[in-house]
């Protein structure tokens, strides 16, 4: 801690003055501090409930989504398709896929990173007794042979189209994790081995993480340029922002909207901004709250708010209303769908339909049961506060009682795995590809996936794993947009606005591109430099 100290100190009083001043003698190539918004459940990418910046510092996938959300080879040579003989469509239906491996890649201890590594992590997500966050595509694969040391032949029991993401969370090393129980293996949750360009050096709980440059970086001895990248975990919006423009902070990755205007005008900092490859909804949690399985119910609330209306004023007109799950940067986005124009008539009407009658509170029964749930959302993020709010004063003119309960970004990730909510107030970042089954299809429940509305629905699923198993593209996003039309129609969710991602780095920083997809802002950190003044 000592160590650790001495820039903070002095960043905190010799940098004296405006918050130009201290600005301008912040980040360094020895070290620059991340205002972040929580703090990580594990370093395990396969583990993590949370957006996985940190630990992509450190555990690179074979591939990655670039800032134009192109699907690139990291650890990977090259991207595995038909046209270069890297994906081969069985006569039984089922797929290999080679992923050769970039030579020369070691793992932070000096062993070699091998097709050993991909095996390994294949067969330790699939053998059942360690749940990682989602095995979705994992328990599509029926085995992995490894013919050499640099050769990894997937073999799929099914075409499974979102096959090149497969490994972008990277790989579990064979050589420390064998023999162990993953779920227990604390020394590599708290501090994983990687083949990145950084490692951990401390975590410090409650307080930050602080990284440190590889020696010997498989990219070349010059990369990365910065030497340490601290993460301080700021809950608070407020706090976060403060600390930004007094300089005490040097970086804060996705800045929430309602601060935009406050620091466009400061010197020395560059707002980045990209189009976010995601969406601001509410999920609705049928298991936990059974009136929500009443289609009418969850099309009754879709229709009681004024999304516009949030945009302009809460949101700042920064982000723009939108109705599904796949966005418009993506191909396969379909625009044609259901849309729930704020209607409180048509809202009340499909309550009264679905036989929920007022009591004498204004609030809706049926069958004993009060029309009343509790919806969680991340605390010390305003907007997410501001907008709950807004949804339970939304709610009460159609005789609904919203309540709302605070979690830090830290524990509303265990919660959401777990299903211990009615709803959810919260986003999903997604990937380049545009996979649907892991967030709505029946069998994609926690453990399986993501499917927290709990949505069960036959012929939606049908849809989803038709797409999945569909090795045309135009054809898979055809079956895609019918899938969207049919998302739309059951309102298993309420979808917002989009995601729209501005990040407030250093003005002289260079290298800094964002991501649109769940990449996430430091896909490229290795190649950051602070340009001297």
């Amino acid at each position: 801690m000592r160590a650790l100290s001495a820039p903070l100190l002095l960043l905190a009083t010799a940098c004296g003055g405006t918050g130009e001043a201290r600005r301008s003698g912040g980040a360094s190539n020895d070290l620059l501090i991340v205002g972040y918004d929580r703090e990580p459940d594990t370093m395990n990418r396969y583990a993590t409930h949370i957006l996985e910046d940190i630990e992509s510092c450190v555990v690179e996938g074979l591939v990655t989504n670039d800032e134009q959300m192109r699907i690139i080879p990291v650890l990977a040579a090259e991207i595995p398709t038909v046209d270069n003989g890297g994906v081969v469509l069985r006569p039984d239906g089922g797929m290999d896929v080679t992923w050769k491996l970039r030579p020369g890649v070691r793992w932070h201890d000096g062993v070699p990173h091998t097709s050993a590594d991909v095996k390994f992590t294949v067969d330790a997500i699939n053998k059942g007794d360690w749940k990682p966050e989602s095995v979705d595509g994992f328990d599509r694969i029926r085995a992995v042979d490894t013919p050499d040391s640099l050769t990894a032949v997937v073999h799929y029991k099914e075409v499974y189209a979102p096959y090149q993401l497969q490994f972008v969370r990277g790989t579990l090393p064979k050589h420390l994790l064998a023999g162990r129980d993953l779920n227990t293996a604390h020394d590599y949750n708290r501090a994983p081995l990687g083949t990145g360009p950084y490692r951990v050096k401390t975590w410090k709980t409650g307080e930050y993480i602080l990284l440190e440059r590889v020696p010997e970086y498989w990219r070349g001895s010059e990369q990365p340029k910065i030497r340490q990248i601290l993460f301080r975990f700021l809950t608070n919006t407020t706090t976060r922002i403060n600390l930004l423009k007094s300089g005490e902070v040097h970086m804060v990755a996705l800045v929430p909207w309602d601060k935009v205007r406050e620091l466009t005008p400061l010197p020395g900092l560059r707002l980045n901004r990209v189009v976010g490859n995601g969406y601001e909804h509410v999920t609705l949690n049928q298991r936990h709250f059974p009136p929500f399985a009443d289609m009418r119910v969850r099309q009754a609330l879709a229709h009681a708010i004024d999304r516009d209306l949030l945009v302009k004023t809460l949101l700042d007109g920064q982000v723009e209303v939108v109705h599904g799950p796949i966005q418009p940067l993506s191909p396969a986005y379909e625009p044609n769908v259901t849309r729930y124009a704020f209607d409180t008539s048509a809202a009340n009407h499909l309550l009264d339909e679905a036989g929920w009658v007022r009591g004498p509170d204004g609030i809706r029964t049926k069958g004993g049961t009060r029309l009343a749930f509790t919806l969680i959302t991340q605390g010390g993020f305003a907007i997410r506060e501001n907008v709950a709010q807004s949804l339970q004063q939304a709610f009460r003119p159609i005789g609904v009682d919203l309540q709302l309960r605070l979690l830090d970004g830290t524990s509303i990730s265990s919660v959401w795995f777990q299903g211990d909510f009615d709803a959810m107030l919260h986003w999903w970042q997604m990937g380049a590809d545009p996979e649907l089954t892991l967030f709505f299809a029946r069998d994609r429940m926690p453990p399986a996936g993501r499917n927290i509305n709990y949505l069960d629905d036959t012929a939606l699923t049908s849809l989803l794993y038709q797409s999945d198993r569909t090795a045309s593209v135009p054809e898979r996003h055809a079956l895609l947009r019918e899938a969207q039309r049919r998302i739309a129609a059951l309102a298993p969710e309420i979808v917002l606005y989009n995601t729209a991602k501005v990040d407030a780095v250093p003005a002289a920083l260079k290298g800094f591109t964002g991501n649109p997809t769940n990449a996430g802002p430091f896909w490229n950190v290795h190649q950051w430099e602070i340009a001297p003044p």
